[in-house]
């Protein structure tokens, strides 16, 4: 079955219906609330009103695209296991089986339409080969992330040491972070070992042995989020590697992966 729509393009329209879309809806009926508040038409009780009727509606919202989506997508990118995957972890949808999927909104032919696709994800995803990817890629730190991070740092420094002067005692806390980061910063800076290397034989990480392919499961690259900071991940078998600080972008390790296991699976 051929490819009609890439993941990344069905992930791109999810986020706008299933994320975009309801956040939208949400800070509507919330702005809208508080404008009735501040123009004197409601009291108070209007602002919470407003909040709960803004999830309430966002939730609606979602929970009526969601099936659309997830047919349309299913029915147009050949690997649903890595598309289901990834739109899990961007909070698009909820696993199979969650409560939360039972809030979702299905019509008689959509939930036929569903069962239908699920033939599909008894298939397993396929990849490609590509000769533009070298024989082994090694990963370093980046020089460039690590110097931004040790000027950022350093200038953490200093406001602990004004706040501190100040007898403003919290700046003694933005110091201690500030040197804590930078010694670690300069710790990598100092490091020019290669931190990851990926080849067809498997994966390598700093001071350990090479991991075969046929040893490696559940290999993925994700983002993992908290409040307002995403970090991004290598992850297979019990290890998990942050790749924000190398020298190699999201995309680009993730098609690594599906090439040098290609590439395994065809010399072996």
């Amino acid at each position: 079955m051929k490819e009609k729509v890439t993941i990344e393009e069905a992930l791109s329209k999810g986020r706008w219906r299933l994320k975009h879309l309801p956040m939208i809806v949400i800070f509507t009926f919330i702005a809208g609330s508080i404008f009735l508040f501040y123009v004197k038409i409601f009291d108070g009780w209007i602002v919470p009103i407003g909040i709960i009727s803004g999830f309430i509606s966002g939730w609606l919202v979602w929970s009526y695209f969601v099936n659309k989506w997830k047919i349309w997508a299913f029915e147009n990118v050949r690997n649903v296991h890595t598309l289901q995957r990834k739109a899990v972890e961007e909070k698009l949808i909820w696993e199979s089986g969650s409560w939360f999927e039972k809030t979702e909104f299905k019509n008689y032919d959509q939930e036929q339409k569903l069962k239908q696709l699920e033939s599909k994800f008894l298939e397993k995803d396929v990849f490609k080969d590509d000769i533009s990817v070298p024989k082994e890629t090694i990963i370093f730190y980046s020089k460039t992330t690590l110097i931004f991070l040790l000027l950022v740092s350093l200038g953490m420094i200093f406001i602990g040491i004004y706040f501190g002067l100040q007898q403003e005692y919290f700046g003694l806390l933005i110091l201690a972070f500030g040197l804590y980061l930078a010694y670690d910063q300069i710790k990598k800076l100092r490091d020019n070992e290669p931190q990851i290397i990926i080849n067809d034989k498997g994966i390598k990480l700093k001071d350990e042995k090479i991991v075969s392919w046929n040893r490696i499961s559940n290999d993925r690259v994700f983002t993992q989020s908290s409040g307002k900071r995403s970090t991004n991940y290598l992850a297979f078998n019990n290890e998990l590697i942050e790749i924000d600080e190398l020298t190699i972008k999201f995309d680009d390790l993730e098609k690594l992966l599906h090439v040098y296991r290609v590439r395994f699976e065809n010399s072996n």
